[in-house]
C-alpha cells in the first residue's frame, strides 16, 4: 500500500472551516487542535476531574465477556482503573456487517491518534469506540450496497421490526443472517481467502443475539491486534452507572435547551446553519415504552412531560421518581449524549465526522453548564482506496484521483465522447431543430388562419418533427457509446469505485469487499499506515 494526501474540502461548511483552521475556535470549541500543546494541555485538565472508573471498568468486563476478544482488549479495559489513564473515542451506529467504509476509517482513526499520543504523552490511552446502539434509525443500519452487474444495489437484511425499537433490542436470525451474507459475498466474485472471510464472519455472527452483537464482536476481531475497546450506549447495565448524570441532565433541561439556542444564534452570526434540531419544549431523553424509544417533550401550560403523540404523560414528581430508581428505562439524544460520555470517559480527544463536528460546535455552552471542557474534537481521518486497476483507468482516461473525487468523471466522459467524433452533434441537431422550428411555423400560422380548430394538430404535428430529431440524435448517441463501450466502461468503473452513486466511497462501499480481494490482513494493513492530522484526504492505493 502506497498513500498520498490531497486536499478536499468537506460537505460541512463549519466542518471545512474547522479543518482548514478558519473557524473561530472559542466560539465553538475548548481546545485549538492545532495546538502543539493541545493534548498536553487536555491531560493536566483531566486530571481535576473524577471519573466512575471502577464501576466502568467492571461493565466492561462484564460486557466483553460475551465475546470473543484479545488479551490487549482486556488489558486496555485495566488500564483504566490507573487514574493517569484517559481515552480517545469515538462512535458510530452498528451498521450491518460493520457498514459503510467511513466507520472503518473512524476506528483507525482513534486507534492511530490513541498509539500516537501514549508514546508521546507517556501515560496509557486507551482506544474506545461507543456503539450507538440506542439509536432507532433502523433504516440506516440494516443494509450493505454491492455492486452487481455493473450497477449499485441495497442489500436490505430481511426483518420485521417496529422502526422505534432501538437497534440494541433487534434480535439476529443467525441463520437467516448468513444466508444475506453469503448473497453479499458472493457479488464480491470468489477468491482464495472467500472461505475463509465467510468463516470469520459467521463465527463472529455465531456470539451475537443482536444487531449491536453482531457489530460488536466483528469490530474486536477485525482490531484484536490494536486492543479496541467497545462499549454498547443501550446496555442496561450501562444504565445504572449514569443514573446520578440522568437525574442531573433531567432537572437542568430547559437550561440546555435555552444555552443550545443561544450557540446555535452565535454561529448563525457567524454564516453557519443549525444542525440541530432543538424546540423550546425538548428535554433531550428518550423514554423506553413498550419496546419503543419515545422522545420526551415538556409541556409548560400544564407542566408535564410527554412523548410526541402523548403515548406517554408524567407529572414533574412522576419523572424524577423514574429517573432516579429506573434509569434503564432512558437514554440520551443528539444532546445529551455528548455529555453522557464526557461524564463517563477522561476523555484526551474525541474523533469526529464532518457532520459531528458541525453539531458538537453547538454544544460548548451546554458543556460548561455542567462544568465540563469539551474534549479536542479531532476530525477522523478521511480515506479513499483506490484499487490498481482503477488507477490504470484513471491514467488512461487522463483525469486524477482528486479531479474524480470532485465530481468530474461525467463531464471527461462528455469531453472524450466529442473528441472522438469529427462532427459537433449537439450542434448540428440543435441548428436542425431551430431550422425545423423556423421552416414549420409559417405552416403553422397558415393552418390556424384556415381553421383554429386546427391549434392542437398543428402543435402536436411541431412536436412530433422535434421528437424525431431528438429520437435521431439519441441514436446517433447510443451508436457512438456502444462504438466506444471498451473506453467508456473505464469511466463507469472509476465512478462505480470512487464515487459511488456520486457520493464519497466511504458512504457506500464495506470492508468486506476489500478483504475478500486484497486479503483478511487487509485492516492490519491499513493500520500500518503513517498517517498525520493535518486534514488532508488521504489516498490509499492498493
Amino acid at each position: 500500500m502506497e498513500m498520498m494526501e490531497i486536499s478536499l474540502p468537506s460537505v460541512t461548511p463549519l466542518a471545512t472551516d474547522y479543518i482548514e483552521g478558519l473557524f473561530p475556535i472559542k466560539v465553538g470549541f475548548d481546545y485549538d487542535i492545532y495546538d502543539a500543546r493541545v493534548f498536553k494541555m487536555r491531560l493536566r485538565d483531566l486530571k481535576e476531574r473524577a471519573y466512575p472508573r471502577q464501576k466502568l471498568v467492571e461493565h466492561l468486563l462484564h460486557y466483553h465477556q460475551k465475546f470473543t476478544v484479545s488479551k490487549k482488549t482486556l488489558d486496555n479495559i485495566h488500564k483504566l482503573l490507573d487514574p493517569e489513564s484517559v481515552v480517545v473515542i469515538g462512535g458510530q451506529q452498528a451498521g450491518l456487517l460493520t457498514g459503510p467504509l467511513y466507520t472503518i476509517h473512524k476506528i483507525i482513526s482513534i486507534l492511530t491518534l490513541a498509539k500516537q499520543q501514549e508514546k508521546a504523552l507517556k501515560v496509557p490511552v486507551v482506544p474506545v469506540f461507543w456503539i450507538a446502539g440506542e439509536d432507532h434509525d433502523v433504516a440506516e443500519v440494516n443494509h450493505v450496497y454491492v455492486a452487481e452487474n455493473e450497477k449499485i444495489k441495497k442489500k436490505t437484511y430481511p426483518y420485521t421490526f417496529s422502526e422505534k425499537r432501538m437497534v440494541a433490542d433487534l434480535p439476529i436470525d443467525r441463520q437467516r443472517c448468513f444466508e444475506w451474507v453469503k448473497e453479499i459475498v458472493e457479488t464480491y466474485g470468489e477468491t482464495d481467502v472467500t472461505n475463509q472471510l465467510l468463516s470469520f464472519i459467521e463465527e463472529s455472527l455465531e456470539e451475537a443475539e443482536t444487531f449491536v452483537d453482531f457489530f460488536a464482536s466483528l469490530i474486536l476481531r477485525l482490531f484484536a491486534s490494536e486492543g479496541l475497546v467497545v462499549i454498547n450506549a443501550a446496555d442496561s447495565e450501562l444504565r445504572a452507572i449514569e443514573r446520578d448524570f440522568f437525574v442531573q441532565l433531567f432537572n437542568r433541561h430547559r437550561e440546555i435547551t435555552k444555552l443550545v439556542l443561544a450557540q446555535q444564534e452565535e454561529l448563525n452570526k457567524l454564516g453557519y446553519k443549525k444542525t440541530l434540531d432543538v424546540q423550546g419544549q425538548s428535554v433531550h431523553l428518550f423514554y423506553h415504552h413498550d419496546g419503543e424509544r419515545l422522545l420526551l417533550e415538556y409541556d409548560e401550560q400544564i407542566q408535564q412531560f410527554h412523548s410526541k403523540k402523548r403515548e406517554v404523560s408524567f407529572t414533574y414528581e412522576e419523572l424524577a421518581s423514574l429517573v432516579e430508581t429506573k434509569p434503564h428505562f432512558f437514554s440520551n439524544n443528539v444532546v445529551t449524549r455528548p455529555l453522557m460520555q464526557e461524564y463517563l470517559f477522561p476523555t484526551l480527544a474525541f474523533i469526529a465526522g464532518p457532520g459531528e463536528i458541525a453539531y458538537w460546535a453547538e454544544l460548548k455552552q451546554v458543556f460548561s453548564l455542567f462544568e465540563f471542557k469539551m474534549p479536542p474534537v479531532v476530525p477522523r481521518l478521511n480515506i479513499t482506496l483506490v484499487e490498481r486497476s482503477i488507477h490504470t483507468d484513471i491514467e488512461e482516461v487522463g483525469l486524477t484521483v482528486s479531479a474524480v473525487l470532485q465530481g468530474a468523471v461525467e463531464q471527461a466522459k462528455e469531453i472524450w465522447l466529442r473528441n472522438q467524433f469529427k462532427y459537433p452533434l449537439e450542434e448540428l441537431f440543435a441548428n436542425a431543430k431551430a431550422n425545423i422550428e423556423e421552416i414549420h411555423r409559417p405552416l403553422r400560422e397558415i393552418g390556424m388562419e384556415i381553421d383554429r380548430g386546427l391549434a392542437d394538430l398543428l402543435t402536436k404535428n411541431a412536436s412530433f418533427l422535434q421528437a424525431q430529431i431528438d429520437f435521431l440524435y439519441q441514436t446517433l448517441q447510443r451508436r457512438l457509446e456502444q462504438k466506444y463501450e471498451a473506453e467508456l466502461r473505464k469511466f463507469a468503473r472509476i465512478e462505480m469505485a470512487l464515487m459511488p452513486n456520486r457520493a464519497p466511497q466511504e458512504r457506500i462501499w464495506n470492508i468486506f469487499y476489500y478483504m475478500n480481494k486484497h486479503g483478511l490482513d487487509f485492516v492490519d494493513r491499513l493500520l500500518r499506515l503513517d498517517y498525520k492530522w493535518n486534514g488532508m484526504h488521504k489516498i490509499v492505493y492498493i
